[in-house]
């Protein structure tokens, strides 16, 4: 092609110039993958606007009309959930939640800790999930799969109990899961934090859950060395086995599971504190905006000698108005046996029974 002297610098400029654009696009485009494939940081939470009723609720009797702390049916609560991409299918990752009274704002505890519900820094990769710090037990991932309501109404079922105490969050903890085809291998380790002593409030566990579409079930065994007063270096032992499955037939799912807990007392006693854990529940999706889950759970509890149950039967529908925002209500009965009825500790309105039903909105963010 020939280009007259006088056209040639335009010429030239315009080769340049797009030349320039080329590679200033190119670079964009690898800076904008680049990007993508770094990092996100994910906002997240829950907030639950309920009231609830409830017949024998303090130990005078009568009925009383409340506003759960921390949620009804789900637990408000906020978080961070945030990933590295670092290549090679490996992931830098860490979750910082923290929960929170809706009537009031404040944080959810007594002593005013920000991230209470979680806080852990950890890596994914073809190994698995290895995350670090204060989290949920193995127990309470290990029955997510066969616990009907799926930690919903944590105030009324026992979902709470199983899955490891009053907070089912363990300290000092590193939990670490692995899947092999459909089988999800669990371990999780928790270290005490005595000085000369190890084992001295430490937590291990392990644990397998299989789960296809239709079919699920698991199993896990969990021992804690519980530490006596702090100014001993004992500690008791407390062992808790637990297993359950679901099985799920178009928009219906079954599911039921068995725990034992077997708790040594202080070594002056020489007795075992006993808990027995049964539970059965159905899911029924009853349409696109209408759910139902009824599930009873059954708790036979012997300390020192002395044995009692309790039995809870819950039942609860949600209506989604969106993807993020429902309706809820339940009704609910507990039933007292034995001990049970006696002890404020884990009966503190110390009636027979108890009657409730609740009702409010939750959004999710």
């Amino acid at each position: 092609m020939h280009i007259k002297t006088g056209d040639q610098a335009l010429y030239r400029a315009r080769v340049s110039g797009c030349a320039r654009a080329a590679w200033a696009l190119s670079l964009f485009g690898l800076c904008a993958g680049t990007a993508h494939a770094q990092s996100s940081v994910t906002l997240y939470g829950s907030l639950d606007g309920g009231l609830r009723h409830i017949v024998n609720a303090t130990k005078p009797g009568g009925a009383a009309w409340t506003m759960a702390s921390n949620g009804t049916y789900n637990s408000n609560r906020w978080g961070l959930l945030g990933r590295e991409d670092l290549g090679g299918g490996y992931q830098a990752r860490f979750n910082l939640e923290a929960g929170f009274v809706l009537s009031t704002g404040a944080n959810n505890n007594t002593n005013n800790q920000i991230f209470q519900r979680t806080s852990t820094v950890g890596l994914s990769g073809p190994f698995g999930v290895v995350d670090i710090g204060h989290q949920f037990t193995l127990q309470h991932f290990l029955i997510k799969d066969f616990e009907p309501f799926d930690f919903e109404y944590l105030s009324i079922t026992e979902a709470t109990a199983v899955s490891g105490g009053n907070t089912g969050r363990d300290d000092n903890d590193i939990n670490y899961r692995g899947n092999i085809g459909p089988f999800i291998l669990r371990g999780e380790l928790s270290a005490g934090g005595q000085a000369g002593n190890i084992g001295h409030g430490s937590v291990a566990a392990v644990g397998v859950n299989y789960s296809t579409p239709a079919i699920k079930f698991g199993a896990g065994y969990t021992h804690r060395s519980n530490p006596l007063p702090a100014t001993s270096s004992d500690f008791f032992g407390d062992d808790q086995y637990t297993a359950g499955g679901a099985f799920t037939l178009g928009d219906f799912t079954a599911m039921a599971g068995y725990s034992l807990n077997l708790q040594d007392t202080p070594v002056s006693a020489k007795t075992i504190t006993r808990n027995q854990y049964l539970w059965g529940g159905f899911r029924y999706k009853i349409s696109t905006q209408w759910d139902l889950t009824a599930a009873y759970y059954d708790n036979k509890n012997v300390t020192s000698g002395v044995s009692g149950r309790k039995g809870v039967a819950i039942a609860g529908v949600t209506y989604l108005l969106s993807k993020r925002t429902m309706f809820y209500a339940d009704v609910d009965y507990t039933k007292f046996t034995g001990g049970y009825v006696t002890n404020a500790t884990l009966n503190p309105s110390q009636h027979a029974s108890q009657t409730g039903f609740s009702f409010g909105i939750n959004h999710f963010f």
